[in-house]
């Protein structure tokens, strides 16, 4: 063999090795220590992802042997087209131009199967500056507490493209680990200020008034044991590493305060009551540590220009970082599409059945439209068509809402009768205890000297006992006439405006509720009451006793 054909053969076998060492070079590396379709194992202390392990933690695997951990938050829903209305921002006249109160409308991601409601992800932490590393820096971190301090020095289109990565490195690498809704899988992303704002407030785990209070409540009564803001005795002026605080009621760590976070939608102006039509840069959210205590809430929103003009660079800040939210699509596959389809056309549904004068209406509307061969006239009545279908939708809406709140009040109700009833019994139990006594005391000393003296006595003082014990007794059965009598009422009122199959619906996100509230003790309450929604509508009578009869039992269930 020539040397030159030597030498074009170790040149084309070169030229192969280099192409396949290329090829690899792009192929998705194998998960350290994972079999097939297993997810790659987390090799790094638990306390530098994970530092308050709790109930509930979503934990997935990330580059390098890390982890991001995430909490649920979840949003009783009866359709998919059910989203719940959430008062956010504040009442403050001097920042009410970007922080004034509205009315928002959430709903998540994720099915709950187990319950009627629907829910998103948030992170427990804000994104560290290891779990950054992890897929951004050539070389793995080696996670320290250092690392565990906030991510800042990014701009949003690196938080951005941080959610990309990490959502790609998790389909190649662990797509098991990731909740799914129908066939497809969720993704990350930045939070929208609405899903920050609730997930801060608590979500359903504080009541209305703690919901709108400018912090969410705290049993430590210090926020400086809940957040890190400007002060000497909290932050002053240092970043801190993430979860060394108290959580907020869901569960999330430096809500508040520390490292300010960033949302996805851009920045708009207040216009009392709804987004201004401008839309501006990126906004923050929660403060930073260079935010004075007296200005840290939940309601609070800062905008900032994607670019810096004097870098020419896209902007950043050192106390400006993010938490991420697992989210996913809305339309999931065919049969969801037409399931939305048929939402969307019972929306204007005032009730369960449809018809009447209003129905009428907006077919007569509908046919005028198609018929009228004026262009003008057929869309100025296809816009009527349209606000009138609106506006009972948002009827239809109102009148599920003020359900689902007669629906508790029915289960708070059914709850104080069986209190009543339970006081009731104690109190008789008291009295009789204190007669047999009494009798147990007298044929002890009957005969002995002194006796009658004595009987005497005890027989005035358990008079005495009993006599207030009695009056007691009196405003007690009074009151539970009284609340079986509220009670009754409240069944006949429901019945009258609701139909059992609107009941059914509401029940099942009122459980959800109550569930997320910590008021599960009032679930069986709630169901008894629909119960006798059901009965009334049946017999059309108010069956009291029976009603007090099947309320002691799901006391006792």
């Amino acid at each position: 063999m020539s040397e030159k054909r030597h030498h074009r053969r170790w040149r084309g076998l070169a030229i192969g090795l280099l192409g396949l060492l290329a090829a690899a070079m792009v192929l998705p590396l194998p998960s350290s220590g994972a079999g097939e379709g297993a997810a790659p194992s987390i090799t790094w202390p638990e306390r530098l992802y994970n530092p308050a392990p709790a109930d509930g933690d979503l934990v997935l695997p990330l580059a390098c042997g890390g982890a991001m951990v995430f909490r649920p938050v979840d949003i009783p829903s009866g359709s998919l087209l059910d989203d719940r209305p959430v008062e956010i921002g504040q009442a403050d006249e001097d920042r009410g131009y970007k922080e004034g109160r509205r009315l928002a409308f959430l709903a998540g991601s994720f099915t709950d199967p187990d319950a009627a409601a629907r829910r998103y992800w948030i992170a427990k932490y804000e994104t560290t500056a290891d779990q950054y590393a992890a897929l951004t820096a050539a070389d793995c971190p080696r996670p320290t507490m250092r690392g565990r301090l906030p991510v800042t020095d990014v701009s949003w289109f690196d938080a951005v493209d941080y959610g990309r990565r990490y959502t790609e490195w998790l389909l190649a690498h662990a797509p098991s680990t990731l909740p799914r809704e129908g066939r497809e899988p969720g993704f990350l992303r930045l939070p929208t200020e609405e899903e920050w704002e609730f997930a801060a407030r608590g979500g359903l785990k504080v009541d209305e008034a703690d919901f709108l209070a400018p912090v969410f409540p705290m049993p430590e009564g210090d926020l400086a044991r809940y957040a890190w803001f400007e002060s000497t005795r909290s932050a002053d002026g240092e970043l801190q590493p993430v979860g060394l605080l108290k959580p907020n009621p869901l569960g999330l760590h430096d809500i508040l305060g520390n490292a300010a976070e960033m949302t996805l939608a851009p920045f708009a102006l207040d216009h009392r009551g709804r987004p201004h039509g401008q839309a501006g840069g990126f906004v923050s959210r929660g403060g930073d540590v260079f935010t004075p205590e007296s200005q840290i809430g939940s309601a609070v929103r800062q905008e900032h220009n994607y670019f810096n003009a004097a870098t020419g660079k896209a902007k950043t800040l050192d106390s400006l970082g993010f938490r991420l939210v697992l989210a996913a699509p809305v339309i999931v596959s065919p049969a969801r599409l037409d399931a939305i389809k048929q939402a969307w056309a019972d929306l204007p549904n005032l009730g369960a059945a449809p018809g009447g004068d209003a129905d009428q209406a907006l077919a007569d509307l509908r046919s005028l439209a198609a018929q009228s061969g004026d262009d003008a006239l057929r869309t100025r009545l296809e816009l009527i068509e349209g606000k009138l279908a609106g506006g009972r939708a948002e009827i239809k809406q109102a009148r599920e809402r003020m359900l689902r709140a007669l629906l508790r009040t029915g289960a708070f109700l059914g709850k104080r009768v069986v209190t009543d009833q339970q006081r009731i019994l104690a109190l008789k139990r008291l009295m009789d205890l204190a007669q047999s006594r009494f009798d147990s005391f007298v044929a002890k000393v009957q005969g002995q000297p002194g006796a009658e003296k004595a009987i005497e006595e005890a027989r005035k003082a358990l008079e005495e006992r009993q006599r207030k014990w009695q009056a007691q007794l009196d405003e007690i059965q009074a009151g539970l006439a009284n609340s079986l009598s509220y009670y009754g009422d409240t069944v006949i009122g429901v019945g009258r405006d609701f139909s059992d199959e609107e009941a059914d619906a509401a029940l099942a996100v009122v459980k959800a509720e109550l569930e997320q509230q910590q008021n599960a003790y009032l679930i069986p309450y709630a169901a008894v009451f629909v119960r006798h929604l059901a009965a009334y509508h049946r017999n059309g009578q108010a069956e009291k006793t029976l009603w007090l009869e099947d309320l002691g039992r799901a006391a006792v269930d």
